[in-house]
């Protein structure tokens, strides 16, 4: 077996000799040598907050505004430099393009680099914006993110904010509060603790004083969080990530833990107090969601705190619970579907055409599959040799990922929905019967078969989407069920009645 699963969450079924030894064929993919099968199994599961979004049937994305710039290896202060990859103004205008790209999905948009110098500057406060990318004639750049904040709800889209709890800088406005009330992490021997990313915030320390509640209040008050009802919080690690020198004189990160080795509150505590938070923000209507498993979750695998993550490699879970109860960006088993990130997208590509036309194709080999996989109940994983995997899907419904290329296979009731590069699935969150047709290469006269039960009649209507809006498509043709088009490459289709 090629993964690590616990036994006391998944079900390990060993196929018989003469079958493991055989390829599993879909007619359109094969999975070679050893086939080694788990099923999936659902896990005992209880909200302990109220989620107020279904993340597994919405677009969730990040977008990274500014990074602001250190010198010092343990990053212990910001050198009040920024590097700007995208404004207020600008994230307003990738909205209205994702909207169009997405045909109106619901989307939450976590802004990253929003505050003072951008990215990691000044935590663990959180109270002023970043004037660097406010709009001309607004007085401050909070001011800009409220009116980003109402203006993306035209869009379809919640915009909140990427936050951090645990990290400390010495240029921080409660930096001298902070270290006076002693909730930074510490030493055994009582000094502070220097770490990746400057100090650490003791979660513990920090809640039994109240200075938690004071700072989520705070935000809270500057900016419409509760009305957005989601924010990210980054790095909410259970152990402190504390640079060393290895023996080759590299720095390598050593994870502590307890958090705080000089407050004496043990790991137990720690995640009590991250509880804590979580439960303060429900509370106030707000979810949290977070950047990933392990040292960042609280409990086990069944936790029900986090209905979102964005790397969310974890094959346990994504075996023992469903798309809404725990789904997120960056997946591990991949053959179960995985989302486009927009953050990297646009830092690399930029915030105008050449970074929408790069998300829409993403989006078409990413997203739009996975969507219609979550709307689908998972049955079984088959991994084969190179750990490639096969997912199993109610209805008929089998995948395969090919990390070369990232090229998603998927067969329902052995035809095709989208193979080497090619596309066509329907936009499940929409109503009436509708595909998204989309071809990375280009092909010409391609007949793809309808989904049983799906029906398009000869006079369907059919258009071009990209970031601009839609215009009139007409090289296709309905017979029956089959529907035969032509697309250019990278060319995105959306045919509806």
């Amino acid at each position: 077996m090629k993964r690590a699963v616990s036994i006391f969450t998944i079900m390990l079924v060993a196929l018989s000799c003469s079958r493991a030894s055989m390829p599993l064929d879909s007619g359109f993919f094969t999975l070679e040598g050893r086939n080694d099968t788990v099923l999936f199994k659902q896990v005992p599961f209880e909200w302990k907050v109220t989620p107020r979004y279904d993340y597994s049937k919405m677009f969730v994305t990040k977008l990274f505004l500014s990074q602001a710039e250190f010198d010092d290896r343990y990053k212990m202060r910001d050198n009040g430099r920024q590097e700007v990859f995208m404004t207020i103004e600008q994230a307003y205008e990738v909205i209205k393009g994702i909207d169009r790209i997405t045909l109106g999905i619901p989307k939450v948009v976590y802004l990253v680099g929003w505050q003072y110098n951008g990215h990691d500057s000044k935590y663990p406060a959180f109270f002023e914006g970043n004037e660097a990318l406010k709009r001309p004639g607004d007085d401050d750049a909070l001011q800009s993110i409220r009116w980003l904040m109402e203006a993306a709800k035209e869009y379809n889209t919640t915009v909140s904010l990427h936050i951090n709890m645990f990290d400390a800088y010495e240029d921080s406005p409660l930096f001298e509060k902070y270290k006076a009330a002693d909730v930074l992490a510490k030493e055994e021997d009582g000094s502070l603790m220097k770490t990746e990313w400057g100090y650490k915030v003791c979660y513990a320390a920090e809640w039994e004083k109240g200075l938690t509640q004071e700072r989520i209040d705070s935000l809270c008050s500057l900016l419409p969080i509760a009305d957005a009802g989601t924010i990210h919080i980054d790095a909410f690690h259970q152990r402190s990530p504390k640079p060393f020198l290895n023996e080759n004189g590299e720095y390598e990160i050593r994870m502590i833990s307890p958090i705080s080795p000089g407050h004496k509150y043990t790991a137990e505590q720690d995640m009590q107090a991250r509880a804590d938070i979580v439960k303060y923000f429900d509370s106030k209507g707000i979810d949290v969601t977070t950047e990933g498993v392990g040292n960042m979750s609280i409990g086990e695998i069944g936790e029900g705190w986090f209905p979102m993550y964005f790397h969310f490699h974890s094959d346990e879970r994504e075996l023992s619970l469903s798309a809404t109860q725990a789904n997120g960006v960056n997946c591990g088993l991949k053959a179960f579907g995985n989302n486009v990130n927009g953050e990297p997208v646009f830092r690399e590509y930029g915030p105008g055409t050449a970074g929408l036309e790069e998300f829409r194709k993403q989006f078409c080999k990413k997203t739009l599959i996975c969507q219609y996989l979550n709307a689908l109940s998972r049955k079984a994983a088959v991994f084969g040799d190179d750990d490639d995997c096969v997912g199993i899907f109610e209805e008929g419904v089998m995948t395969k990922y090919l990390e070369e290329g990232e090229k998603m296979y998927v067969v329902k009731d052995g035809l095709p929905l989208a193979y080497e590069g090619d596309v066509f699935i329907p936009a499940v969150w929409l109503e009436n019967d509708n595909i998204v047709a989309f071809s990375e290469n280009g092909y010409a006269r391609k007949t793809w078969t309808l989904p049983e039960g799906m029906n398009l009649p000869r006079n369907a209507k059919a258009w071009t989407i990209t970031q601009d809006g839609r215009s009139e498509f007409t090289d296709f043709k309905i017979t029956g069920r089959n529907v035969t088009l032509t697309l250019a490459p990278g060319q995105m289709v959306f045919i509806s009645k």
